[in-house]
């Protein structure tokens, strides 16, 4: 299964006032996240339709992920096998203010593949 990278790029602000940590506005502060791209795997059965997993994990202050979990499955075990495997190699990095941790929650879209 091949991976492909995506780069997320948000202010820290945003992402840690909404759950572990309040920054004033006078503290400059980046969050860059590094998530790769979920790939549907080639030997699993083909979709016919599009589907979407929402996955969630818990950012530490060293910028892994830790407890990744399926919040909305696609109801489809390969495709949220996949999502959890790309989440689980995400990575961020925060710079400005002391790092926190914080929950990314990251939907995986996987298309049919096209006929050739």
């Amino acid at each position: 299964m091949a991976l492909r990278s995506t780069l997320l790029i948000l202010p820290a602000v945003a992402v840690l006032v909404s759950g572990c940590a309040m920054l004033s506005s006078s503290q400059e502060s980046k969050l860059t996240c590094h998530i790769p791209r979920a790939v549907y795997p080639d030997s699993a059965k083909p979709l016919t339709r599009p589907v979407t997993v929402l996955v969630r994990a818990l950012m530490t202050t060293s910028g892994e992920a830790q407890n990744v979990t399926v919040t909305t499955s696609s109801r489809n075990a390969a495709a949220d096998r996949a999502a959890v495997d790309a989440m689980t190699h995400a990575t961020c990095a925060q710079t400005g203010a002391t790092a926190n941790p914080f929950l990314l929650t990251q939907p995986f879209v996987f298309e049919p593949r096209r006929a050739q």
